[in-house]
């Protein structure tokens, strides 16, 4: 796992403890995470998510993967990281 911009009031350890509990589906390779502030200002975290390049995705997959994210987020939400989890698919 890559990290970046390491600041504001995110438990950076929980973040890692909380992804560290999760499988990563066979189409991500690796997860990064950069802490910084949001567009609102508050503290936040970006959870890119790398799909493995050849990786064969299609509808179902798409909401398969949209669902695991989610879930993620929801869990980071439930333990309070202390600021919001923002991810997406690369």
């Amino acid at each position: 796992m890559q990290t970046t911009e390491v600041t504001l009031e995110i438990d950076q350890d929980k973040v890692k403890e909380i992804l560290a509990r999760f499988a990563l589906p066979d189409e991500i390779e690796r997860v990064e995470t950069t802490f910084k502030e949001d567009h609102t200002g508050d503290p936040s975290v970006y959870l890119t998510f790398h799909v493995r390049e050849g990786a064969k995705i299609g509808r179902e997959d798409i909401t398969r993967l949209s669902k695991f994210l989610s879930t993620i987020a929801s869990a980071m939400l439930n333990e309070g990281i202390g600021g919001f989890p923002y991810t997406r698919l690369e």
